[in-house]
């Protein structure tokens, strides 16, 4: 390989063009350029002020809205009276329908309340023998 001496050497020429008369416009562009005004943005200050409100009036029905809800949602339980005006007011509830909605406890709370022992046995023996369904209560299933 030849030796290459890149100051000597008339081959190579630079990358790079200088156009003309280009420092002589270059002051003229760049001050165009310079003063050309921008539009800028200008933020009102009544538009964080609307962003403050907003925020604030959000937290203040969270505040309330809460609270409501958690009460709202632990009061649905209904009174025993309530229950008991409507299954009175109610013709076609049968007592399969009744046990349907009975937990074990209640059930559990029933049998005991109800169990047949030496002094509810009378009491039970002279209600059957006044009431006028006698057979209806001795052929229910």
């Amino acid at each position: 390989m030849k030796p290459f001496d890149i100051e000597h050497s008339n081959k190579m020429k630079a990358g790079f063009k200088v156009p003309e008369n280009y420092f002589d416009q270059f002051e003229a562009k760049m001050m165009e350029q310079i003063s050309t005004e921008k539009e800028t943005k200008v933020v009102s200050l009544f538009y964080r002020k609307q962003v403050w409100i907003s925020a604030i009036a959000a937290v203040f029905l969270l505040a309330i809205a809460i609270p409501v809800y958690f009460n709202m949602a632990s009061e649905s339980n209904l009174d025993d009276s309530t229950i008991e005006m409507y299954l009175s007011q109610q013709q076609s509830i049968n007592t399969n329908e009744l046990t349907q909605h009975l937990t074990n406890e209640d059930i559990t709370a029933l049998e005991n309340s109800l169990s047949l022992n030496e002094a509810n046995s009378d009491v039970l023996e002279e209600y059957l023998s006044e009431s006028e369904n006698l057979e209806y209560y001795i052929n229910e299933q």
